[in-house]
């Protein structure tokens, strides 16, 4: 595609991003509200619009009549089993008008391909649904698709390993290297599988454990990386924590400022996001982080610390998320300083709170 033509459309893009980042938010936030509802156990949801840098990427390597193919919202569903993203994709169906000549889903031929290379996720382009698009909330976003990726745990470990491994690969090794992608991906579909069998397994022949087996279990037993619905049942479960931080945020200096639910929710994404990147990923590690910002006024003065650093902008959008999210990133920068701060949505996180986004 020429240039004159990327940058008209990187123009218009630009024009519409605020429009198309809202519609990011609230898509993902109606998807998680759906799973939830439908009772299915996930590890994280997130959802963005395209940078507009990114789209100029993309335009560069297409040819005009490719543009109907290129998705400027994704919500992303990371699961732990296969069964659950049957469970999903029977849901979203019923939910959104499903584009099937872009989608790629569970029941596909290329998936179902012996022969395929390596293990790709279910993939749903999708729009609002007519019923939902005449409601007055959703109108200005009826002529809007995005992007939905149904992906397990070592689904998603595929596909951001891959990529950066390819990138060392030269022209001699090509033919050995793919050939052992082929063995990777089919172990980890294997594994997959195994983990969801072994799951049933135990359902089915589990047994009651008397009370002094249980104590001994429980010692041996590591514990898992934190949830979404879990990090906000200690928020739901103790109200107080969300009106302490904003009462901190506010003691040190950051204006008052009264988010609507989207918005609330999505800082809940950022910080979750955050938090797990930083290492603090387990409910015992966040309970230990809160209970350490919370001792002695710790926290309270780092907020201090940090909009005294930055006096001169006056567009601070400080939720009480978006309060721990900042000391995260403050105390844990050392871990967080060497990981991809853009893919990881935590750049996004923090532009949002300081008002740039």
């Amino acid at each position: 595609m020429n240039k004159r033509r990327i940058d008209e459309i990187g123009i218009r893009y630009v024009e519409s991003l605020k429009l198309y980042e809202e519609y990011a938010a609230r898509i993902r936030n109606l998807i998680q509200d759906l799973v939830e509802v439908e009772g299915v156990e996930f590890y994280a949801i997130d959802g963005w619009a395209e940078s507009p840098a990114e789209l100029l990427h993309i335009l560069s390597t297409l040819e005009e009549k490719d543009l109907a193919g290129v998705d400027l919202v994704t919500v992303r569903v990371l699961l732990r089993f296969p069964a659950d993203v049957l469970r999903i994709e029977s849901l979203i169906k019923s939910e959104f008008d499903v584009d099937a000549s872009r989608s790629l889903p569970s029941n596909s031929r290329m998936l179902k391909d012996p022969g395929r290379f390596g293990y790709p996720a279910v993939v749903y382009v999708l729009s609002l649904s007519h019923s939902r698009s005449n409601l007055k909330e959703w109108e200005k976003y009826k002529d809007l698709n995005f992007r939905l990726e149904l992906r397990t745990l070592l689904q998603e470990a595929w596909a951001t390993i891959v990529p950066k491994v390819s990138q060392t690969v030269t022209k001699e090794s090509e033919e050995e290297f793919t050939r052992e992608l082929f063995l990777l991906g089919a172990m980890l579909e294997k594994a997959d599988k195994g983990f969801l069998t072994l799951r049933e397994e135990i359902r089915n022949e589990a047994v009651l454990v008397p009370p002094s087996e249980k104590r001994d279990t429980e010692k041996i037993t590591a514990e898992t990386v934190f949830t979404d619905e879990e990090l906000y049942q200690l928020f739901r479960d103790d109200p107080s924590l969300l009106g302490k931080w904003n009462a901190n945020a506010i003691s040190a200096g950051f204006p008052e400022f009264t988010p609507d639910a989207d918005y609330l929710r999505e800082s809940f994404s950022h910080l979750c996001g955050i938090l797990r990147a930083s290492g603090i990923d387990t409910m015992s590690e966040v309970k230990k982080f809160l209970d350490d910002m919370d001792n002695d006024g710790k926290g309270q003065r780092q907020l201090k610390t940090l909009h005294e650093s930055f006096s001169d902008n006056d567009n601070w959008r400080v939720d009480p998320f978006s309060a721990i999210f900042l000391l995260v990133l403050n105390f844990k920068w050392d871990i967080l300083k060497d990981k991809d701060l853009a893919g990881l949505g935590i750049k996004r996180g923090s532009d949002r709170i300081s008002g740039k986004d």
